[in-house]
Parts: C-alpha cells; structure tokens; sequence
C-alpha cells in the first residue's frame, strides 16, 4: 500500500525564501491556468450554442497545452506579460499545480454528473490559502537532510529524523502550515499479515467523548480548541486592535509598504499562528495515538458512516447559535477524521475496517431491538425491555452488531441482531483507554 509521510523542516533563511518563492510561482500558474480554462469554456460554450459541432468547436486546454503557453510567456519580458522569474525556481513547481488544476475539473465534472453539487476550483490568494509546491525528480533522503531540486540539502527537525526512511523518491510535496515548512513523500509499506486472534470491535465516534468501543473501552476527547479558546480569542482580538492601529497610522499607503512598517501587527500574527498550531497539533496527536492503538489492538474496527458535510451544515433562524456551538465542538474532537485514519491504518497493522450506515443507531436497544427517543439524554433506556445503558456504548454495541456489517457475528432472531451475542461481560465495565505514548504512525 502507498503511505505519506510527513515532517517538519529546519530550513535556512535563504532556504525559506526559495520556499516561498516557489510557493508563488505555483500559486501564479494556478491562478494564471484557471482563467485560460474559465476564457476558453466561454468560448466553446459560445460555439456549441451556435451550431457548431462538438468536435469542431474549440478545446480546452489541458495542462500539458497551458504548460507549453506558459515556457512561451516565460521567455518574454515582464513588460510584455511575460512570466521571467518563474525561472528562478524550479519547472516543475508551476507543472504541477497545472495537474492539480486539471484533476480539480475532473473531480468537478465527475461529481457534476453524479447529481451533486461540488464548488468551482477558485482562484487563490495569498492570505487565504496555505502555500505549497510539489516537486519531482530524484530526491534523496539522508542522515535526517532531503535534498530537493533547486533547493539543496534542507534539515528535518530533530525529532523527526528515521520517520521518513533514507532513499530516492520520485516526488516530494512541500506546504507551509502554521509558519512551519513541512515536506511529505509517498512511499510503499507492505500490508501486515492479517491476525484473526484478537478481538473486532464496534466503534462510535462523538463529541463528548472521542470514541466509545463496544467492549466499553471509552476513548477521551482532547478538546484541543476547547482548552486554548480564550487565549486563542485574546490573541485574535490583538491581531485585529493592531491592523486597526496600523491602518489609521499609515493612512492610504500600500498593502506592501503596511506589512513591512507594520511590526507590532507581524508580531501579534505570529503569536496567534503559534496557538492555532498548537490546537491542530494536540487534535492531531489525539487522533494518531488513538487509531494507531486501536489498529494493533484489534483484528477488525467496524464504524459509522457518517457525513461531515451534513453534520456541521448552518443552521438558520432560531437554534443558530447553539447549533453554530455544536459544530465548533465536532470539529474541535477530530471525529470525522477517525474512519479515514483507520482506513489504511488497520491494513498496516493487519486488521480492517467496515463501515455500517449511521441511522438509529443510538435510538435502538441493543438487547431488543426496539426503537426509543433518549433525547438529549445521555443514557438510553429501553421502554421494552428496561435495558439502562450509557447512549454511547449502546450505540457501539449496535454498530458492531449491524446486519450490513461483514465483521459482526449474526444468528437468525432479533437478539442476535441486536448485539446480544456480543455484548461485554459485566466485569469490563466503562474505563478509559490506555493509548501507548511514544511514536505512532
């Protein structure tokens, strides 16, 4: 199987600048390849509206066309719309963000065409989206440096040197996050043999908890945002007093001249970066340690299939505060990102994953199968049967035993389907996880 990995860079000041520069020439031709394609769709749209047949009417461009435009306008000078300063970089930094363009169009007509309604690839702007590159070629991996065309040797952090293992990878992916420049490469991993001796699961992911598994193994939630939100909100309050200060002090100059005059508004930015870095670095942790244990611990994981998009959808009129609320807690707990972690995670430690549908499974009672309304209470009780069990564990127990779900040991009568054969002895009760704390893949 194919993983990614990725780490943290050390580079130079001179490094850095290369980085960025980079960052801008791919940015550029995105920008610069996106507007060709939105001329040359209004052009063939005009011609197929016409009469004219589709294989005459005039194509659109496709990355390796706009490619060969752009080694032309390369050459020109800058008075002329020329792109000369692409050169100081390398080629294959504006090659690549045209193939990312064109599969962005795939990923659109395809999902066009499926009856769904995907967003336009947009236009990106520096302050708004995160810069990286993607280089290709040979590049060499050793004694904790990697070298990259045009760039030279550049440092791993520290503790990151032997995470990504020493040899020659055809491309390597740079992208800044958070004030951090941090490289991944993609390499094959051979698959764990399968081990049918320990355990399956069922997993429910919530936000009160990160997860809760069926053999009442309870999973805690970091609350990463949670913990840092008021000086997470103290810190953007200074960044938005400073802009505010330094736009009166300098009145209508440039935005360039702004940023370069502007050093307490840098500084306060800085400071906000770092807490945001910390919050996604926390959540990130959590979530690895958490589904790296799970995957060497059981043979089969069996979860929810739940849609990010509809969970933390807007609400609109009243509710939309507590609702705004609900969403902000979702995201912060990372639980969305528990099932495509687990995806290639338990492959790698010789287990697999299922995926159930996610309707009732909270509401039925894992013993009779009958459906209640627990609410917003957070222990279900059972009208038919008297069942009194945490809402969560009831949930996991349900998801593990679901008749789409390959992994789950079904009989014929409804408490076979229900979860009764699989239910865990009364001496496991609810505990906390213990997840290992060293590294984690």
């Amino acid at each position: 199987m194919k993983l990614a990995r990725r780490s943290t860079l050390r580079p130079s000041s001179k490094q850095a600048r290369a980085f960025g520069r980079a960052c801008g020439t791919a940015r550029k031709a995105w920008n610069w390849g996106l507007g060709r394609k939105i001329e040359a769709w209004k052009i063939r749209k005009a011609a197929l509206a016409a009469g004219t047949p589709g294989e005459a009417a005039p194509k659109v461009p496709t990355a390796i066309d706009l490619h060969r435009e752009l080694n032309k306008l390369k050459k020109m000078p800058v008075e002329d719309g020329g792109f000369p300063w692409m050169y100081a970089v390398s080629k294959c930094a504006p090659q690549e963000a045209l193939r990312d363009l064109d599969e962005a169009f795939t990923h659109f007509f395809r999902r066009l065409k499926l009856g769904e309604k995907p967003g336009f690839p947009r236009f990106k702007a520096r302050g708004r989206d995160p810069g990286h590159f993607r280089l290709t070629g040979s590049i060499t991996v050793k004694g904790g440096r990697i070298r990259l065309p045009r760039v030279g040797a550049v440092r791993f952090m520290p503790g990151d040197r032997g995470y990504i293992p020493d040899g020659t990878y055809s491309s390597a992916s740079v992208v800044e996050d958070h004030g951090h420049w941090c490289v991944s490469v993609r390499f094959d991993v051979p698959e764990a043999p399968a081990d049918a001796t320990r355990p399956v699961v069922g997993l429910d992911a919530g936000v009160r908890e990160l997860a809760h598994l069926s053999d009442g193994t309870v999973i805690p939630n970091p609350r990463a945002l949670a913990r840092e939100t008021a000086r997470l909100r103290k810190a953007k309050l200074a960044v938005a007093r400073k802009r505010r200060a330094a736009d009166k002090r300098l009145g209508t100059q440039k935005k360039g001249e702004r940023r370069v005059e502007a050093k307490r508004l840098q500084r306060a930015r800085r400071v906000a970066t770092r807490l945001a870095h910390r919050v996604a670095n926390i959540r990130k942790d959590a979530l690895h340690k958490a589904t790296t244990w799970i995957g060497s611990t059981y043979s089969a994981v069996v979860v929810e299939d739940l849609h990010g998009t509809n969970m933390t959808r807007r609400a609109k009129g009243r509710g939309r505060a507590a609702k705004a609320g609900l969403n902000r807690a979702i995201l912060d707990s990372g639980m969305l990102r528990l099932r495509p972690l687990l995806a290639y995670k338990m492959p790698l430690h010789g287990g697999r994953r299922s995926v159930v549908p996610a309707a009732y499974t909270s509401r039925d009672c894992s013993r009779c199968g009958a459906r209640n309304d627990p609410g917003s209470s957070k222990t279900c009780k059972c009208a038919t049967c008297g069942l009194v069990l945490d809402r969560d564990e009831n949930a996991s127990l349900n998801i593990l035993a679901a008749p789409s779900c390959p992994a789950a040991p079904l009989g014929s009568g409804p408490e076979a389907r229900r979860g009764a054969a699989v239910r865990p002895k009364a001496k496991a009760g609810r505990r906390a996880a213990t997840i290992p704390g060293g590294d984690h893949v």
